[in-house]
């Protein structure tokens, strides 16, 4: 199946000569609710075999989740525990609960997963400096059938007193682990085609913060909310932004060569490709 419908981003280089490019979609853009239930329709036409949701626990994850279950489509969500990441997880485990959800749990010892040389090899086969990126990559790899992420809606940042759209490499760097290993599905659910990317962006509360109209230190992480809640059949419980490895990063393997090893890529592999909000509102609206 397509990872991205139509192949509408396109990105080249590497660090500080990486770049995207966003193609405008071609027709009317509904709401982000709107755009995320055709984009369920979508993937679900495409699927080989039974669905599943990587579900971290985080808001991304549990919109996409409650998207493809409020079209009736079944969709299994995969939580993966290690002896780190139960923050995040303890929302996963206490949404399925609440829903009466059976999830299939994933156990991955995270500290012999980084001993093993696992973590240092999967990152170095996806070009990505982002260490945090290989235990996801390798949960996907454990999934028969077709798999996504809740991931990858776009991000703004505040910088110069000007709003940008941020597009960071590392995120990039997830398509070439599905493609490297034959994975179905995609890591970018969350943003599959234009106009669902476009609809994030031009909500009104991406708007008013993008206008200086409502605070957002955090940039977009604290007002997708928002985004999410934006519709008359699904509402969910704010929460703190986390990364699900907080903890790692309070630990001794933390410090493990092949992690800082991995940290040392930044140059090579984290590319940022900036796109000022209103200038691109402007071309993906056509006005």
């Amino acid at each position: 199946m397509k990872y991205i419908h139509e192949d509408y981003l396109h990105w080249i280089g590497n660090g500080p000569t990486w770049k995207v490019n966003i193609d405008a979609p071609k027709r009317q853009v509904g709401t982000y609710y709107e755009e995320t239930l055709i984009a369920a329709e979508m993937i679900w036409s495409q699927k080989v075999g039974e669905l599943y949701l990587c579900y971290s626990g985080g808001l991304d994850s549990e919109y996409a989740l409650a998207i493809f279950r409020g079209l009736g489509m079944k969709i299994t969500p995969v939580i993966m525990l290690t002896e780190y990441n139960h923050p995040e997880t303890d929302y996963a485990l206490k949404y399925c609960k609440n829903n009466n959800i059976n999830p299939v749990i994933i156990n991955l010892d995270y500290t012999q997963f980084v001993e093993s040389g696992e973590l240092l090899s999967i990152c170095t086969s996806m070009n990505s400096a982002a260490y945090q990126l290989a235990s996801n990559m390798w949960l996907t790899s454990q999934i028969d059938g077709t798999v996504i992420t809740g991931d990858s809606n776009p991000h703004l940042i505040k910088h110069d007193d000007k709003w940008l759209v941020d597009e960071i490499e590392p995120v990039y760097s997830q398509f070439n682990y599905f493609k490297d290993n034959n994975i179905c599905g995609t890591p970018f659910f969350m943003s599959y085609t234009c106009e669902q990317y476009t609809a994030f962006l031009t909500d009104p509360t991406i708007r008013k913060l993008a206008d200086n109209s409502i605070p957002g230190k955090l940039g977009s992480y604290s007002s997708k909310i928002h985004v999410y809640n934006n519709n008359q059949y699904l509402k969910f419980e704010d929460r703190i932004k986390k990364t699900g490895y907080e903890l790692v990063e309070s630990s001794a393997v933390y410090n493990h060569r092949d992690i800082q090893t991995v940290n040392s890529w930044k140059d090579k592999w984290w590319g940022s490709s900036n796109h000022e909000y209103h200038a691109l509102i402007r071309y993906l609206t056509n006005g």
